[in-house]
């Protein structure tokens, strides 16, 4: 299969861009609108509730940090989403079978996408390089719905990786982007203080005290609880923590404060400067 002759080149790239234009228009008809809305709602009862309860969950400047990083995020989304689809179909080519369009199928491309999922994220907290994108997320002493908002610009370039799998396997790329982005809007419900345990769902399903425990810098919550919707990855592969003590927000690494630009290069920086540094001393 020849890639890069002029006409395969041709076809990527109007795949990318139709990709992009399609998913934008039928995304933000479909999905975020109502979603902008229901955050709000969230954002504005997780406001009356903190000053009920007297509780310290927001800060000015790290709220407007992390919805200034929607915004970028948003802006740019076209091009990462158009990216993302032409990747997928370039390994739809290697798929040996199209799996049916059937309900039992949608059930199974949800727990894979959640699967891969979980590997994509546990490697972007034990992947030093990929840890330089996915500490944005991380790295505010704030716990709050908006800290879902909190991601790094280039976050996204890795993604659809992890998702060829799925693609492979047999599952569409609409299906695949469909509930890679449904596994994401759960996951904004779920960065809060608000509720509490979940009982008998602690451990089989994500809830918002797991996802605390995967938030906090405490010893014990260290690259803990990785899944999207489930936990049972977590609990298969080790990695599960439940919620013990009360979790300590940000990053080991250190705060770099509320400017988004200094939060997205903070740690690329420190990361490349010590590469630079072992360098010239390997040299000598």
């Amino acid at each position: 299969m020849k890639l890069f002759t002029s006409r395969a080149v041709c076809t990527y790239v109007s795949t990318f861009l139709d990709g992009g234009d399609k998913i934008m228009y039928e995304g933000a008809k479909a999905v975020f609108v109502p979603f902008l809305l229901a955050a709000l709602l969230c954002v504005l009862a997780e406001l009356v509730w903190a000053a009920i309860k007297k509780r310290e969950v927001y800060n000015f400047k790290e709220t407007l940090c992390n919805l200034s990083m929607l915004v970028i995020n948003r802006s740019t989304q076209f091009m990462f989403l158009g990216y993302t689809y032409w990747m997928l179909s370039l390994m739809e080519k290697l798929q040996p079978h199209r799996l049916a369009d059937t309900p039992q199928n949608a059930i199974l491309a949800i727990i894979f996408v959640d699967f891969l999922y979980y590997w994509e994220h546990r490697a972007l907290h034990t992947n030093r390089l990929l840890w330089c994108l996915h500490q944005v997320h991380h790295s505010s002493p704030w716990f709050n719905f908006t800290a879902s908002f909190r991601l790094h610009w280039l976050g996204r370039i890795i993604t659809p990786i992890f998702f060829a799998p799925a693609v492979v396997a047999g599952f569409s790329q609409d299906q695949i982007i469909l509930f890679a982005t449904i596994n994401l809007i759960y996951q904004f419900f779920l960065h809060t203080e608000m509720v509490g345990k979940l009982g008998f769902l602690e451990g089989i399903i994500n809830t918002p005290s797991a996802h605390r425990v995967h938030h906090g810098k405490n010893e014990i919550y260290i690259d803990k609880n990785f899944g999207g919707l489930l936990m049972i990855w977590d609990r298969l592969f080790g990695t599960y923590q439940p919620e013990e003590t009360k979790p300590v927000y940000g990053v080991t690494e250190g705060y770099f404060g509320a400017n988004p630009f200094v939060v997205q290069s903070a740690l690329f920086r420190r990361f490349f400067k010590e590469l630079f540094k072992n360098a010239k001393q390997a040299l000598r």
